[in-house]
């Protein structure tokens, strides 16, 4: 019984003396400093002394942390919450949320929190970033790959933004996947890696979304009009095909018939067969 109970007491006085050290480190002026710094993550000394501190009372910061970071969220104050989202991808490593929200508030409210194009591009980069950390501890995580995408068709891709036209002609400071070979197997065409729809092309075919897929495809193949695109195109629309609403079937028959137009190819006919039997 004595054991037990010292046990208690040891648990609570962990738990206490972790939730204190969080309590000055909120308040530390080097979470500030992060917020704004070249780099995102939390390495100070007083977090590694916090997470030995609170052992198995992580889930209690973890709420904590959830908490402030909605309440941030509702301030409109992005950028303190930086830090405290990263604490979070630190407690929760195995939770695609967590790297989710914090990808996507760097890349998009912090971002454009900054007038300069270039400080915009460094923010959305580091979205980026997050993302393919997330990807080293779930490589197969579907949320997180189709985050990806996202990240390259409507940030960097889209039109939302007044800099995007800037992180297109960035776009190279990201790189190629290291299985790009690999990819041009699979897609059966030669990837342009200087436009951002290949890229999210690249990451939701690793997530197996069909319909996000056919989406960008369908996009490549009017911005680009590359003829080696139609065999993946089709390949595609068949896969999507049962999930799709009847608009977007007309939609993709009549995208299949400008095709055939053009390039009066025999399995451009053979999928409008197949469509309308």
């Amino acid at each position: 019984m004595n054991v037990a109970a010292g046990r208690l007491r040891q648990g609570w006085r962990r738990a206490a003396v972790g939730l204190c050290l969080f309590a000055a480190l909120l308040g530390s002026t080097r979470v500030t400093r992060l917020a704004v710094s070249p780099t995102v993550g939390v390495d100070s000394p007083a977090l590694s002394v916090l997470l030995v501190a609170l052992g198995g009372s992580r889930g209690i910061l973890s709420e904590i942390l959830w908490w402030r970071i909605g309440d941030l969220q509702r301030q409109n104050r992005y950028a303190e919450l930086v830090p405290l989202t990263d604490l979070l991808v630190t407690l929760e490593p195995s939770s695609p949320d967590v790297w989710i929200f914090n990808a996507w508030n760097l890349a998009y409210n912090v971002s454009v929190m900054h007038q300069e194009s270039e400080e915009r591009w460094r923010w959305v980069c580091r979205g980026v970033a997050l993302i393919r950390r997330g990807l080293r501890h779930a490589p197969a995580s579907q949320p997180l790959l189709r985050q990806m995408g996202w990240l390259f068709e409507d940030k960097i891709g889209g039109r939302n933004d007044d800099a995007a036209s800037y992180y297109r002609e960035h776009l190279a400071e990201l790189g190629i996947p290291e299985d790009a070979g690999d990819f041009a197997q699979r897609v059966g065409f030669v990837p342009d890696w200087s436009l951002p729809k290949t890229h999210a092309l690249y990451w939701y075919v690793r997530a197996g979304y069909a319909g996000d897929t056919l989406r960008v495809a369908t996009a490549l193949l009017r911005q680009t009009d590359d003829p080696a695109l139609i065999p993946f195109y089709l390949e595609t629309a068949r896969a999507a095909w049962d999930d799709l609403a009847l608009a977007q079937c007309e939609q993709v028959l009549d995208n299949v018939r400008a095709l055939r137009s053009r390039y009066p190819r025999p399995e451009l006919d053979a999928f409008l067969k197949e469509a309308t039997l």
